[in-house]
């Protein structure tokens, strides 16, 4: 497993990934579906815009929702992967054909950057990222360094979150944070996220007595 770097001191999360996700069956579904997974398994999400991309590496008809989360988890890179292979499979992906990385999917998940106070902080504005990834992962860093996001820079997907238990709550359009709620089993829209305050979330979201 690769290495993955930290963000810079001063970040808001003390340990975690940075996801990159992808999905082009049924994207606009299996988006929500994928946040439900990574709130579900790691409790609290932050999340880009989402965006409709076109396919890049494969031959397709159905274009892609791509977007970055960030998940709050002690876990080794192999432990998390592993996790995040459950949810693509859970979600149908065919892990074992030999086609998978060129397969149309409900679910692809991939470990961008580590965030742990233990490692080196290399600048993570200048990781380089697929191209797809450019504006859901510059979106995503400066939520957790405390900035306020660019503009959007692409087509954006709004896609309708029912699991939050509200009827109007939809993802994609700004980023916004999720969480589970362990006390009603729902997973829920973070009130307090950029809906409400443009510039960062209540740190107390990413707070390490949190993980």
């Amino acid at each position: 497993m690769d290495s993955f770097p930290s963000p810079a001191p001063g970040a808001l999360p003390s340990a975690g990934y940075i996801l990159g996700v992808g999905t082009n069956l049924d994207p606009e579904k299996s988006a929500a579906r994928i946040v439900t997974h990574l709130a579900a398994e790691f409790g609290h999400v932050v999340l880009s815009r989402f965006y409709y991309t076109d396919p890049v590496g494969m031959t397709s008809q159905h274009r892609f929702v791509n977007f970055c989360a960030f998940v709050p988890s002690e876990l080794d890179p192999d432990a998390c992967k592993a996790m995040c292979v459950g949810i693509e499979v859970a979600m149908g992906r065919d892990r074992a054909h030999p086609a998978c990385k060129t397969r149309d999917r409900a679910a692809d998940l991939d470990l961008v950057a580590r965030l742990h106070t233990l490692t080196p902080p290399p600048d993570l504005d200048a990781l380089p990222v697929d191209s797809y990834l450019i504006p859901p992962f510059r979106e995503l860093l400066a939520v957790l360094t405390g900035r306020h996001p660019p503009g959007p820079a692409g087509t954006l997907c709004p896609v309708p979150f029912p699991d939050a238990g509200l009827d109007t709550a939809r993802l994609g359009e700004a980023p916004a944070a999720v969480h589970r709620d362990d006390g009603t089993g729902l997973i829920r829209i973070l009130e307090n996220g950029f809906d409400r305050d443009p510039d960062r979330f209540d740190p107390a979201f990413l707070a390490e007595e949190r993980l």
